[in-house]
């Protein structure tokens, strides 16, 4: 595992001498911290959650390429594409639809136009979206610990859906004195509310405050015992980076 270490960017800022780890794993944190550094943050990666990929992956190629234009796959993370990747070539007819930005740019990464992508991530939004379901076969590439309540509300509105638990995430345990740091930071944040699991499981975030992407990640780190911080309004990279330069505006300089 590689030897976590503070980056600082020498810049005046609103974040300037603030220190801020990032929780989520490396590749999808590198861009998150330089916009934080640039605006004058030292940033800290730390995954406390890896992705792996689970064995109803393998199937998926068969039912990609069975879809037809009535039929949607839907994404609900960046992790899901990563997870599915270039079984993407055998999509036949189906539609993609993207639950946020982060996740649209993924699938235009592996070349994949998203159809549709919602304002927000909520499932009413999103199944309003994908409408007339009545017949249409839905597939939802996810995570083990992903929430049931779109597959739910797809099923109400007639779709046919098949939720495949395309990738699991798993706890990355750190070291103790990285740990430290993190509890000595001004801000953790957390994009996924498997990172707040893991970060409850080893034993919380001490005096840093606690900076959640969304309102889902936010109910799940209470649950968890994790105390109350900062929500994004929107659940994108711009989104925490706002709420966590609003928070620090509005208190004392260190």
């Amino acid at each position: 595992m590689p030897i976590a270490s503070w980056r600082r960017y020498v810049a005046r800022g609103p974040l300037q001498r603030r220190r801020i780890v990032i929780t989520r794993p490396r590749d999808r944190a590198e861009r998150l911290a330089g916009e934080l550094r640039a605006l004058g943050a030292a940033t800290l990666v730390l995954p406390l959650v890896r992705i792996e990929a689970t064995e109803e992956v393998s199937a998926l190629a068969a039912v990609l390429a069975d879809l037809d234009g009535s039929d949607w796959v839907v994404f609900t993370s960046a992790s899901g594409v990563s997870a599915v990747g270039e079984l993407m070539t055998e999509l036949g007819a189906a539609k993609v639809a993207a639950v946020g930005p982060a996740t649209a740019a993924a699938l235009r990464d592996i070349g994949v136009e998203p159809s549709f992508v919602p304002g927000r991530f909520a499932a009413e939004e999103i199944v309003a979206g994908l409408e007339p379901l009545a017949g249409a076969r839905v597939l939802l590439p996810q995570a083990d610990l992903a929430d049931r309540g779109l597959a739910d509300g797809l099923r109400d509105r007639g779709a046919n859906v098949s939720a495949m638990t395309a990738y699991r995430t798993v706890p990355v345990e750190r070291t103790a004195s990285e740990l430290a740091e993190l509890r000595a930071a001004d801000a953790v944040v957390l994009a996924s509310g498997s990172a707040a699991r893991s970060l409850a499981l080893q034993g919380g975030a001490g005096d840093a405050l606690v900076a959640c992407i969304g309102p889902k990640t936010a109910e799940i780190a209470r649950e968890v015992g994790l105390p109350d911080g900062i929500v994004a309004d929107e659940a994108t990279a711009k989104g925490i980076i706002h709420a966590l330069v609003d928070h620090f505006e509005e208190t004392t300089e260190p």
